[in-house]
C-alpha cells in the first residue's frame, strides 16, 4: 500500500470514529441512564430509605445566642460545673431585665446572663478554689460561698459573703488600653467556721440564717449580707441535725436531717417572735418546703423505698397525697402566685432507699417537669427534657423569677446551670394571680 492511500485510510478511521462518538454523545444527552439503588434488607442499617420513608430530616442548627434566631425553651446556661446559681433582676416594668448568675465551683469566676439574649460575661475574675456550695441573695447582689479550708492543720467548712457592687473596668495586660472586660466591684465579708447549714432569705431580701452547732446544743443567728456583726439569735435547740429554709422575711423553717429510717419534723420560726411551731412530724425521710407566704407545704416521706410527694394546708392543717413521686427539694414554689409549684419528677425511680442513696450520688433520676396548683391539689407536666434535644436532668436547686416566668436549676449529675421558660406552658387551669378590674363607671 502507497502512503497516500494508506493516509487516506487512516483519515477515513479517525472520522468514523469521531461519527461514533458524537453519536453516543447525542443518545445519551436524550435518554440519560438509570440510577439503580442498591436493594435494602429489613434490619439492615445503612444510608438507603425504604419504599415510603420521607429522607431524613436535616439536624438543627445549634443555637448561638446574639445570633437573632428564637431563643430556646431549655438551655444550658454554662458547659462547666458551678456551685450555684441565682437570679439578679433590675428596672421595672418595660425597662425590666432578668439575668442568671452563677459562680464557677472550680476558680470562682462569677458570670452574668441576660435571659432576654443568653448572651453570657463574665464579671468577676477573682478566684476563689474548690467551692463547694454557693447561696445566692439579696437579689441577686450577693452570694454566701462555701469551701473547705485548713484551720490549724485540719480541715473546716468554711463560709464568706461575695458582694457585689458596680461596675468597674478591667484592662488586658498589654500596652493598650482599651477595656476588653467589665467587672464588677466585689467586698468579701467573712462567716464564722463550721457553720453546717444555712439559708438566704428568698424573694430578695438582705437577710441569710445560718445554725451553729456545740457540743449538745444548736443555735441559729439571722444576719444581713453587708453586717453579718449585727446578729440576731432566733433559735436554739438540743438536737444538732436541722436544715433551714428562709420562704420569707417573715418565716425561718427548721427540717430535721432526712433519713428513710428516722421519723423527721418541721417547725417554723417567727423572726420576730422567736417563737418555736411544730408543724409536721412522725414521717420517715422527711423533706419540706414552705410557700412564701407560709399557707402550704410541700413534703415527701419515704413509702415503699421511694419518696411519696404530699401537700399540706398550714391554714386548714389538713395533709393531701399527690400523685407524684419526687422530693420537695425538687421543686420551687412561685413568687407571683404562691400557690403554684414547679416539681421535678423522676421518670422512674430506681430500687433503693431514699432519700439516703440519692444524697450519697449512688443513685441519679430523670426528670419531667410538673407544675402543682395547691389550692386545688391539681398536677400538670409540663416539660420533658428530650423533646427539647436535651440530655437527661437530675434537677436540684430550683427557683423561680419574681414574675415566674424563669425557672432556674442545676442539673445534679453534671453541675451546669440551665434555665427554662414558663410563660408558655402555664396550664388553663391556673386562675389569673392579678385580673385587671373593672373600669368604674362614671
Amino acid at each position: 500500500m502507497d502512503r497516500r492511500n494508506k493516509n487516506i485510510l487512516i483519515a477515513t478511521g479517525v472520522l468514523l470514529a469521531l461519527l461514533i462518538i458524537g453519536s453516543l454523545f447525542w443518545y445519551f444527552s436524550k435518554n440519560p441512564a438509570v440510577v439503580v439503588t442498591p436493594p435494602t434488607f429489613p434490619g439492615v442499617a445503612g444510608p438507603y430509605i425504604r419504599s415510603g420513608e420521607e429522607e431524613p430530616a436535616e439536624e438543627e442548627p445549634e443555637f448561638v445566642p446574639g445570633s437573632g434566631a428564637p431563643l430556646p425553651r431549655l438551655y444550658e446556661l454554662h458547659k462547666v460545673p458551678v456551685a450555684g446559681v441565682g437570679f439578679f433582676e433590675a428596672g421595672q416594668k418595660a425597662d425590666r431585665a432578668v439575668s442568671a448568675r452563677y459562680i464557677e465551683r472550680g476558680l470562682g469566676h462569677i458570670f452574668e446572663t441576660p435571659l432576654a439574649t443568653y448572651v453570657e460575661t463574665r464579671i468577676s475574675n477573682e478566684t476563689h478554689h474548690g467551692l463547694a456550695e454557693a447561696l445566692w441573695g439579696n437579689g441577686g447582689k450577693s452570694v454566701v460561698i462555701r469551701f473547705v479550708g485548713d484551720n490549724d492543720g485540719g480541715a473546716v467548712i468554711k463560709s464568706s459573703i461575695l458582694n457585689l457592687g458596680d461596675t468597674i473596668f478591667s484592662f488586658a495586660r498589654s500596652t493598650s488600653t482599651t477595656p476588653v472586660s467589665e467587672f464588677v466591684r466585689i467586698e468579701e465579708v467573712f462567716l464564722p467556721d463550721y457553720i453546717p447549714f444555712l439559708a438566704t432569705a428568698e424573694g430578695g431580701a438582705d437577710k441569710l440564717f445560718y445554725l451553729e452547732n456545740g457540743i449538745s446544743a444548736s443555735a441559729g443567728h439571722i444576719a444581713s449580707f453587708k453586717n453579718v456583726a449585727d446578729i440576731s439569735k432566733i433559735f436554739s435547740s438540743s438536737f444538732t441535725e436541722w436544715l433551714p429554709q428562709f420562704p420569707s422575711q417573715k418565716l425561718v423553717t427548721v427540717t430535721s436531717k432526712p433519713s428513710a429510717n428516722v421519723p423527721g419534723y418541721l417547725y417554723f420560726i417567727d423572726p420576730k417572735t422567736k417563737s418555736l411551731t411544730k408543724v409536721l412530724g412522725g414521717m420517715p425521710g422527711l423533706t419540706t418546703l414552705t410557700s412564701h407566704d407560709g399557707k402550704f407545704v410541700l413534703y415527701s416521706a419515704t413509702q415503699g423505698n421511694a419518696p411519696k410527694l404530699s401537700l399540706y394546708d398550714t391554714d386548714k392543717k389538713v395533709s393531701r397525697e399527690l400523685p407524684l413521686q419526687t422530693l420537695s427539694e425538687k421543686c420551687a414554689w412561685g413568687f407571683k402566685n404562691t400557690a403554684i409549684a414547679y416539681c421535678a419528677v423522676p421518670q422512674t425511680i430506681p430500687k433503693g432507699t431514699y432519700p439516703d442513696e440519692w444524697y450519697q450520688g449512688t443513685a441519679s433520676f430523670s426528670d419531667t417537669m410538673w407544675v402543682i396548683d395547691a389550692a386545688t391539689g391539681r398536677t400538670q407536666k409540663v416539660m420533658t427534657p428530650s423533646d427539647y434535644s436535651a440530655p437527661s436532668l437530675d434537677i436540684i436547686n430550683p427557683t423561680l423569677s419574681s414574675d415566674d416566668y424563669y425557672l432556674l436549676f442545676m442539673n445534679k449529675v453534671s453541675g451546669t446551670p440551665w434555665v427554662y421558660r414558663t410563660v408558655e406552658v402555664i396550664p388553663p387551669w391556673v386562675e389569673p394571680i392579678a385580673p385587671k378590674a373593672a373600669p368604674k363607671k362614671r
